[in-house]
């Protein structure tokens, strides 16, 4: 998906304590205000659905590689039926 969890339920990745840079340091600690949180929870969202969506299509295009050809049947052809894993009641 490209995000942690905790980053699609509360909008940043969490801090690293402590931090393993000089320039996370420096950060400013201030919230921003809510709407952008918001904003930025549903982007992250609306992001993750897509790659989600594009992971799901590759690995169908994938699997239909090695898949045979889909066999059509219509009303009067002759199939084999196995009967295999009916239930035998009568016995």
């Amino acid at each position: 998906m490209g995000f942690s969890p905790f980053q699609l339920c509360m909008g940043h990745s969490p801090r690293l304590i402590p931090p393993l840079t000089e320039a996370m340091a420096n950060e400013s600690l201030s919230d921003p205000d809510a709407l952008t949180l918001v904003e930025r929870i549903e982007r992250d969202m609306v992001e993750a659905q897509d790659n989600l969506l594009v992971a799901k299509i590759s690995q169908a295009e994938f699997a239909n590689r090695h898949r045979a050809d889909e066999v059509v049947h219509t009303v009067g052809n002759h199939v084999m039926l196995s009967i295999e894993h009916c239930r035998w009641e009568y016995l």
